[in-house]
């Protein structure tokens, strides 16, 4: 068991009750119940950061080559505009 530093929180009423029932029904103790919720609170976290760091990664390779693409489409164009204009006269 891991070492554990004393804490307090203030509950709602309703968390509380919600709580205990939950701990009663697991038979656990309700400060169980919170730490087991705060470990999977900060899980989901970290996780979440790990993904929104590889879909940002991703993101900015796609505008990368969004911009790289959009580049070559304005320099045709210019060409494009230049060839007719130089037909024109």
């Amino acid at each position: 068991m891991a070492a554990k530093v004393m804490t307090s929180i203030y509950l709602t009423p309703s968390q509380k009750k919600a709580l205990s029932r939950r701990a009663k029904q697991r038979q656990a103790t309700v400060s169980d119940e919170i730490r087991t919720a705060l470990d999977r609170h900060l899980e989901r976290d970290d996780e979440g950061e790990l993904q929104l760091g590889l879909l940002a990664g991703e993101a900015d390779k796609a505008l990368t080559r969004m911009i790289s693409k959009l580049d070559e489409a304005h320099a045709a164009v210019n060409s494009l505009k230049r060839s007719l204009v130089s037909r024109k006269r």
